[in-house]
């Protein structure tokens, strides 16, 4: 388990860091494997154990990350105010595990696990415990409840509604059990402080990473250029080398660009500007037509026709040459006017073009 959620948040951590969301759902992550970590550190489950207690305020922290997620998605503030709003929360987290270590001690003087005995320090910290993960649930509940009614979700988003709901069930019932047991005198099989760990791990844990490791997986096709638009832009990689080799200053910088690493859709839209302009930049050096050529019907024909045209203008703006003077030369695929039908699908000219291979320069003399 330590081992799965680790590799989630460096997953996470490479792929998925641009959002306020992505970086509130990383930080809790990080402080649920924090909290394995503790767990495997103590041999037995004592509240008067330090990392025990330790682990308890990482599982408070996990569930204040939770409630700022909520109220992010709920309110939709900005990036300030979300960071001034998790600093309370933390806060709040951080006093929770405060009192729980210096309440611990007190809980286990019984001689007994902390919820079989009624004395104050057992109170204390299983209140310090368990309100600020109460808040937390019944937040993220309602508003699991309320986008489920609405009818509008995806599917992986209702099944993220769905599981959140199932997965604080078990959460309520267990924080019910020990007060249960001292009103009614129940015999619960397991104490209260191995069950946390058992939900925390198997519960919080396993559902909380495999639900935010599915993003991840979304955004793998197009890290590797396995969506639609990485597919185009491998075809269109032959093209864009070759006359972008002639005409290097139209590259834009992707970091200064704004491209989002393994965005294959912004790396397209970056590509057909950049083999735009290059055209323009070409368009002086195509050589005319021969009006005593065979007439080329087909479009494959034009399209070999105007690859090899291509090729020599970059030839010509690579060696240095003047552009000839014999006035506008007309392409067979104008270039277009607006931004909507400058991004072509793959059925457009400049993508077919690029199926075609780049013939080699040729040469002088």
């Amino acid at each position: 388990m330590i081992g799965y959620v680790a590799a989630v948040g460096a997953a996470r951590l490479v792929f998925a860091a641009e959002t306020m969301s992505d970086r509130l759902i990383n930080w809790l992550i990080g402080w649920t494997l924090a909290g394995l970590l503790l767990y495997r550190c103590t041999p037995t489950p004592d509240i008067a154990s330090l990392p025990n207690q330790l682990a308890l305020g990482c599982i408070v922290m996990t569930g204040m990350y939770l409630y700022g997620l909520s109220r992010l998605w709920e309110t939709e503030a900005g990036p300030a105010e979300t960071r001034w709003r998790q600093r309370v929360y933390n806060s709040v987290a951080v006093l929770s595990t405060v009192v729980i270590v210096l309440a611990g001690p007190v809980a286990a003087r019984a001689g007994r696990l902390s919820d079989q005995t009624i004395n104050w320090g057992g109170i204390v910290v299983w209140t310090a415990f368990a309100l600020p993960q109460a808040a937390a649930s019944v937040v993220l509940v309602r508003l699991s409840v309320r986008e489920l009614r609405r009818g509008t979700l995806g599917t992986f988003v209702q099944v993220v509604c769905c599981s959140i709901v199932v997965a604080c069930l078990p959460f309520w019932v267990e924080q019910q059990l020990p007060w249960l047991r001292s009103a009614f005198g129940w015999d619960v099989a397991y104490p209260h402080i191995a069950r946390v760990e058992f939900l925390f791990t198997f519960d919080t844990a396993l559902v909380v990473a495999t639900l935010f490791v599915v993003p991840v997986l979304g955004r793998l096709p197009g890290l590797v250029g396995w969506d639609r638009d990485g597919r185009i832009c491998r075809r269109l990689r032959p093209l864009w080398h070759a006359v972008t080799a002639a005409v290097p200053e139209i590259v834009m910088d992707p970091a200064t660009s704004g491209q989002r690493s393994g965005d294959s859709t912004a790396r397209l839209v970056r590509m057909t500007v950049e083999i735009r302009d290059a055209l323009l930049h070409l368009g002086p050096y195509l050589a005319a037509t021969d009006p005593a050529s065979p007439l080329r019907n087909t479009p494959d024909q034009q399209l070999r026709d105007y690859a090899t045209r291509l090729q020599q203008a970059a030839h010509a703006r690579r060696t240095g040459r003047t552009p000839p003077a014999s006035g506008p030369v007309p392409q067979p695929f104008p270039t277009a006017q607006d931004f909507d039908t400058d991004t072509p699908p793959p059925t457009r000219p400049r993508p077919r073009l690029a199926c075609v291979d780049p013939r080699p320069p040729p040469q002088d003399g």
